[in-house]
């Protein structure tokens, strides 16, 4: 038999379980995050430039201003996975390459999504030419976007764009003349 003494330490540290229970699910990261997410942080971060503070009061999206002699590099994947990451999706995988894009999760597919990854000229070998975050499907099949990296060829000068509408369908694009190699959605 428990004493009452007892009961009681039991039932406060069960009490004190239970309310540690949330705040570690907090510290785990949002758990319901959506492409809603996704949009609303791409578009906080509008005609921002590689090492411009960001949305969330940090200077640039993660190693777009690390380049080889401390100026930007060409930061497109950069910022769709610090977007990624800041609406709470899982990057693990991918790096500064836009082709890393079509490496990750489930890989590409045809159809687009508001919040996914848009891959331009991937080689199916881990190269791409540009990378940027679908905002929009329009019901005309068109798509819109923002990248990183975009309006100037200088990574040092280049801001974050929206692009669009633009023909969403894979193979030949009007987006920068480079072809959509597919799309890839972000994981949890």
């Amino acid at each position: 038999m428990t004493s009452g003494k007892a009961r009681s330490t039991i039932v406060r540290g069960m009490v004190a379980a239970a309310l540690a229970i949330p705040s570690l699910m907090l510290a785990a990261g949002p758990a319901s995050a959506t492409p809603d997410d996704i949009v609303a942080i791409a578009n906080a971060n509008l005609d921002h430039h590689a090492c411009d503070t960001n949305s969330a009061g940090e200077q640039g999206y993660n190693s777009s201003c690390t380049g080889a002699d401390g100026s930007p590099e060409n930061w497109c994947a950069d910022f769709a996975a610090w977007v990624w990451a800041q609406a709470g999706y899982n990057v693990s995988g991918l790096t500064p390459a836009a082709g890393s894009f079509g490496q990750y999760g489930a890989g590409l597919h045809p159809d687009p999504h508001v919040g996914d990854a848009v891959v331009l000229n991937y080689d199916g070998n881990g190269y791409a030419d540009h990378v940027a975050i679908v905002t929009a499907v329009n019901p005309d099949g068109t798509i819109e976007s923002i990248g990183g990296n975009e309006v100037t060829n200088d990574p040092a000068t280049s801001s974050a764009h929206h692009d669009g509408p633009y023909n969403g369908a894979v193979g030949d694009s009007s987006y920068w003349g480079m072809p959509i190699s597919g799309y890839v959605s972000p994981t949890n």
